[in-house]
């Protein structure tokens, strides 16, 4: 674990203003002091972070965003309500996105940490190779974060929605169409809000005493050619097909759309499919699109609310939770199931 300049400030049995003054090689204290202080830091071989060397040349009237990826029309969206936001409030926005790449995403922090920005607003990647360290950095020096998404074990602000909940609602709705085969197209593991849904279609299943088919659950990247090729191969190779598929997003809902059409599959006649996120165009797609709203507007403006508001606190901040409501939208390509 990285050390702290007050932990050093511990050792030394100094204050931290002066570790801070040694560490920025001003003057101020005693060269008993200093050399005491440089030993400590040289022992443990300690670098200021770029966190905590930002922190004393605040405010710029700037908060960065970081996304996951810049094409998604999910996040053009939620650009939009942190842009609105930030507007209004006076602040610009400085935009990183990780484009799914673990280091990408703490390089972007990194950069935008040294701009000096005033604030973050994060939507993290979540998979066996995420590296939290950054976040440790930032709550270790009480930097103001929001995240989009809760992040185990890290106590944050946050703002989201209950995908659990979102995603049991939707499967629900499948199941009172007469539904009983029901798939599930699943995020991928880096994603939490994948992991989520997941867990929200299960228990809809467990619930209503309908075995979970672990054939009918498949694993996609979260673009249109993704739900294809899924769709593709699930429906070319088994004799007995689900009824619906509830897909991690609406991107993948259509290329499933795309691949059942190919085959000769009608949709809803054979096969309902249900999205997730309402996205604009989904609604006007051949078969307009059965989802999930995913209130993306509203999350971008509600977490830049909140980071100006962590921001101008001169009071410890508390760590608040927004949660925003989510509703299925019923459209036509999810009917009932005739026997």
């Amino acid at each position: 674990m990285r050390m702290t300049i007050s932990e050093i400030a511990k050792l030394a049995n100094v204050s931290k203003s002066a570790v801070s003054i040694v560490l920025n090689n001003k003057a101020g204290v005693s060269e008993e002091t200093r050399s005491k202080v440089q030993a400590i830091i040289d022992k443990y071989n300690y670098s200021p972070n770029q966190i905590a060397q930002s922190l004393a040349a605040r405010e710029t009237k700037s908060i960065g965003l970081v996304i996951k990826e810049i094409d998604n029309p999910y996040f053009a969206k939620l650009m939009r309500g942190v842009y609105d936001a930030c507007s209004q409030l006076g602040y610009s926005v400085l935009l990183g996105s990780s484009e799914l790449s673990p280091e990408k995403e703490t390089e972007i922090i990194k950069t935008l940490v040294s701009k000096r920005v005033d604030g973050l607003i994060i939507s993290p990647l979540q998979n066996e190779e995420a590296d939290f360290t950054y976040l440790a950095d930032l709550l270790n020096d009480s930097y103001p974060l929001v995240m989009l998404g809760v992040v185990t074990n890290y106590s944050t602000n946050v703002v989201d929605i209950d995908n659990v909940k979102a995603a049991y609602d939707a499967v629900s709705y499948l199941i009172e169409q007469g539904h009983t085969r029901i798939g599930h197209f699943a995020g991928p593991a880096r994603s939490g809000h994948g992991q989520k849904r997941l867990e929200g279609y299960k228990q809809a299943l467990i619930d209503h005493n309908i075995p979970i088919d672990k054939n009918y659950i498949v694993p996609v990247e979260p673009y249109t050619p993704d739900g294809y090729l899924a769709g593709k191969e699930l429906f070319s190779s088994r004799t007995e097909h689900p009824s619906a598929i509830f897909c991690y997003n609406d991107l993948v809902a259509i290329g499933l759309i795309n691949a059942l059409t190919e085959l000769g599959i009608e949709v809803p006649e054979d096969v309902s499919v249900m999205g997730f996120d309402n996205i604009d165009f989904g609604e006007y797609v051949r078969i307009p699109l059965t989802t999930v709203q995913m209130p993306a507007y509203e999350i971008g403006k509600s977490a830049a609310n909140l980071l100006v508001k962590q921001i101008s606190s001169s009071a410890s901040p508390l760590i608040e939770k927004v949660i925003l409501d989510h509703r299925v939208i019923k459209r036509a390509s999810v009917s009932k199931k005739v026997e």
